[in-house]
């Protein structure tokens, strides 16, 4: 275990205040925390004044001889924690330039400055420092906020350094407004050195490898606990490219960047995985990193993954947002489906589809990909990750191109298709609540009624007109009680059964009447499922079960692929 991390709790004056350095890769991302955490983190140091300590969450740190340590997770807390103490200093700097207690607080600058930021070179009178930023914050912060130097002209400073310097002086305006009735060297130094520095707790992981860190951002992600194993990924491929020149890693930094701008808010590490799974053998996250690690060990290996995950971010994040040129009417709506569903198991294979297959075999595709996760996941409720390892083969069949229709392709995924029967006994008995699924429960209903009405409804397109019905209504009046028990109503409000389309006006109608009153309303309605498939003398358990059999049949004809 030794070999693989160390694990502490450190309060912020043991982490700091001892002869340690503390380095952000160069590689890592910019300083990027804005006004909401500095006030967050100040909000959490003022909690100090009501608990004796304050826990700030995990570090990660790598190192090899407990001298110098490599932030791997953690540098916006460090950062901003030094810019937290950098203002305080100069909140007593200014009480120096007016003349107050001008030699003892000289003295706490210096203390201050030993303890918590490095020590100041008695020749050149230059601070060297216990932080070190990235390459893009580095030059920065050792020139201004460590010297506490004001930059000539703010507005032409690239967003990262703005971010720096605002928080600096966010806090040195917070820490004035707070001492103002109490403003002195010594309050300040004890507020910072007693208060701060031994009340914020840490728990401090340290690894030996990135492999190792990469392993406890996994165990810690696991946990609920986010890291950033996004940047732990960019430190290896840049520090590749850095070998080489500083040319190609400005440009590995433009694709990183335009990379991440494609993707938004969607995550890269899945992301990331998907791309990978679309031509490697399957590798769980746990283990993505270190194969990465084994496969992508040059430059140009590092740039031609740099160059397929750029070329490919747009389309991937179009699967869960289809609105682009990139795909047709049809192929839109069955990618609303499969967002619909929460089906992601498919997207290596769809990665590779979109490389490899003609654009009407795309479209069969995802059909089929709508039809085997509807029978698999939404009616048959299956295991899921059983269906990558099936898309991940398959995925890898149309990158080396030996699959080329959707027809090859459903040779390898037809394991993950459940049978007719299977689904019909599953879809009998289905139970799909309005309250968490409302819109599935429409995408089903439309399905069905397209099917026996001939018509042609877009659940995407649903006007306010069309309804979900509860012919055993959801808060049932007394009467109810006469066909369905109080437990068997639990059992089948939310039954496939139960439901049909409706016009909103009519719906309104119906409210809570019993079903004879309601029989009359649905009789008149352009929806087949209400005006066809409700005709029963009486709406009790049987029938129900009668019309849900009846809707399960349909059912297999609507979702089927035909050369199964």
């Amino acid at each position: 275990m030794a070999n693989f991390l160390d694990s502490k709790t450190q309060t912020y004056n043991d982490l700091i205040g001892n002869g340690k350095i503390y380095k952000v890769p160069r590689f890592q991302r910019d300083y990027s925390w804005s006004e909401e955490y500095w006030e967050d983190l100040w909000f959490d140091i003022l909690s100090l004044e009501e608990e004796p300590v304050h826990y700030m969450g995990y570090l990660v740190f790598q190192t090899k001889d407990n001298e110098e340590f490599e932030i791997i997770d953690g540098q916006q807390r460090l950062t901003t924690l030094s810019l937290f103490s950098l203002a305080l200093i100069k909140n007593i700097q200014d009480l120096i330039d007016e003349n107050i207690d001008s030699e003892n607080n000289k003295k706490r600058i210096t203390a201050l400055r030993n303890q918590f930021l490095g020590y100041t070179d008695p020749a050149s009178l230059i601070p060297t420092s216990k932080l070190f930023l990235n390459k893009n914050n580095n030059d920065f912060y050792q020139s201004y906020p460590l010297c506490i130097r004001t930059p000539k002209n703010i507005r032409i400073l690239k967003k990262s350094e703005k971010l720096i310097w605002g928080a600096f002086e966010y806090f040195y305006k917070r820490i004035k407004e707070e001492f103002k009735t109490k403003m002195s060297g010594l309050e300040l130094a004890n507020y910072l050195n007693k208060k701060v520095a031994r009340n914020l707790v840490f728990t401090v992981i340290n690894v030996e490898n990135e492999l190792n860190a990469y392993k406890v951002f996994e165990t810690l992600n696991a946990r609920g606990v986010k890291l950033s194993t996004t940047d732990l990924l960019k430190n290896y491929l840049f520090s590749i490219v850095a070998k080489r020149s500083s040319t190609e890693l400005d440009q590995a930094e433009r694709q990183w960047t335009s990379i991440n701008t494609d993707l938004g808010n969607t995550d890269f590490p899945t992301y990331l995985r998907h791309f990978w799974n679309s031509r490697n053998k399957l590798v769980r996250k746990q283990s993505l990193f270190k194969e990465i690690k084994k496969q992508v060990q040059s430059a140009e290996q590092v740039f031609a993954l740099l160059n397929e995950l750029e070329d490919l971010a747009p389309i991937y994040v179009s699967f869960s947002n289809p609105t682009d040129s990139s795909w047709n009417k049809e192929q839109t709506k069955h990618l609303q489906t499969l967002k619909l569903f929460r089906i992601v198991q498919c997207y290596p294979l769809l990665i590779s589809a979109f490389q490899k297959l003609e654009k009407n075999q795309i479209t069969n595709l995802l059909k089929d990909c709508v039809t085997i996760s509807f029978r698999y996941n939404i009616v048959s409720g299956l295991n899921p990750n059983s269906m990558e390892d099936v898309y991940n083969k398959t995925a890898i069949k149309v990158f080396q191109e030996q699959f080329k229709t959707s027809t090859d392709i459903f040779t390898e995924t037809k394991a993950l298709y459940v049978d007719d029967e299977t689904f019909r006994n599953n879809f009998s008995t289905k139970i799909i609540s309005t309250k968490r699924s409302k819109k599935l429960v429409q995408y089903i209903l439309i399905g069905i009624e397209n099917q026996i009405g001939e018509s042609n409804f877009d659940f995407l397109t649903l006007s306010n007109n069309i309804t979900i019905e509860h012919i055993l209504p959801e808060n049932p009046l007394e009467n109810w009680e006469e066909t369905f028990s109080i437990e068997e109503q639990e059992n089948y409000i939310y039954r496939i059964g139960n439901y049909t389309l409706l016009e909103s006006k009519k719906n309104n109608l119906c409210a809570t009447k019993n079903f004879e009153e309601k029989s009359k309303i649905y009789e008149t309605s352009k929806f087949h499922l209400s005006s066809k498939k409700t005709d029963f003398a009486e709406w009790n358990p049987d029938t129900l079960r009668e019309r849900q059999n009846q809707m399960a049949k349909i059912a297999t004809t609507v979702w089927k692929i035909n050369y199964a």
